[in-house]
């Protein structure tokens, strides 16, 4: 059965403020990723993300929108999941704007629990980091 998990946060920021940040697919931006290595560009481009234990994943490039601040990703490996998408995009909000990270997968075997927990803990991590970059709105 398809899992989902999904965080959002509002930040004081304009959209193509925080896309500047965190608009690349190399993420040096997380505070979980010690290293990403970029191999080939654009869509079908791939990233090698060592985590601050650790731990290493596999993701491609699927879809690049910078206009609408978003991309889609696939995980290749690393995570016990099979079908593993993410989807990292920008909206405004007021006079700030709204990041929304949400993944969709099939747990690859291992309980759904543990997918869940890696997730939100990457996902929630990312997004709480850029409160302290940003601000939030009054």
């Amino acid at each position: 059965e398809l899992q989902s998990v999904a965080f959002d946060v509002d930040l004081a920021a304009p959209p193509d403020r925080v896309w500047a940040l965190i608009g690349g697919f190399g993420g040096h931006w997380h505070p979980l990723i010690a290293s990403i290595k970029l191999t080939g560009t654009g869509v079908g481009q791939l990233r090698t993300i060592e985590t601050i234990d650790g731990k290493r994943m596999v993701e491609r490039l699927d879809a690049m929108d910078n206009a609408r601040h978003s991309y889609r990703y696939t995980s290749i490996a690393g995570i016990p999941a099979t079908d593993y998408v993410g989807t990292l995009s920008v909206k405004p909000k007021g006079g700030g704007s709204t990041v929304e990270w949400r993944v969709q997968y099939l747990p690859g075997g291992q309980p759904a629990l543990i997918v869940q927990t890696i997730s939100s803990t990457l996902l929630k991590t990312g997004l709480d980091s850029l409160k302290s970059r940003f601000g939030v709105p009054k």
